[in-house]
This record gives C-alpha cells, sequence and structure tokens, in this order.
C-alpha cells in the first residue's frame, strides 16, 4: 500500500535536515527534518535532554510551532497538509529551540 501511495505522490522537491546543538551552556540535541513537495511543507522535530514542559520552534526569528516535552524528550511533525502554520524554507534556514525566551537549541538547515 505504501508503495502505491509513493508513486501517488509527487517525488519531494526538497529535504533538509539539522542536528541542532546546545548553546550557552544548554547540554540538550535534537534534529529537524524539513520536507516540501507539491502538496504540503512537514517538519518533524525530535529533541533530547531537554527541560521543561514546553519548547518553542523558530525559524528564521519566527515562531512555527511549540512542542511538549516529556521527560526531557520530545517528537513532534507538523504539516501543512493538516492547517499547520508553516513557512517555506531553503538550504541555510536557521532553526532555534527556545524555552522562556532563551535559545537553548540550534543550527541551520543543510540538504539531506
Amino acid at each position: 500500500m505504501l508503495q502505491n501511495l509513493m508513486r501517488i505522490l509527487p517525488p519531494a522537491s526538497g529535504v533538509l535536515t539539522v542536528r541542532l546543538a546546545g548553546v550557552d551552556g544548554f547540554t540538550g540535541r535534537g534534529s529537524v527534518r524539513y520536507a516540501a513537495n507539491d502538496h504540503a511543507f512537514v517538519l518533524t522535530v525530535t529533541l533530547s535532554g531537554v527541560a521543561g514542559r514546553k519548547a518553542e520552534v523558530f525559524a528564521n526569528g519566527r515562531s512555527v510551532a511549540d512542542v511538549a516535552v516529556t521527560n526531557g524528550r520530545a517528537n513532534a511533525t507538523f504539516s501543512s497538509s493538516r492547517g499547520d502554520k508553516l513557512p517555506e524554507l531553503c538550504d541555510g534556514a536557521r532553526i532555534e529551540i527556545r524555552q522562556n525566551g532563551d535559545v537553548v537549541l540550534d543550527g541551520a538547515l543543510t540538504r539531506a
């Protein structure tokens, strides 16, 4: 069934990824995968070693999404086809994870 679906959907016109590193003494880590095709933008966020209950995802200084943190971990997928407001991003886009206004993780998207 998945193979049939893959034949129907156009190939992704762009997949970008980043490994996020801690900033200013924060020791967490994470990754973000961004995929764009003719139908949707999809953003997948994976975090670990992050304190608190919530983290905010920023792309190029703009708030993109909030993720729930449980036991220091977070996994979330956002898609414009489900109504999530995602910007169009390109190679080099800056991704930041913020908590209480402070940047705790960051990195730049690159071609996968």
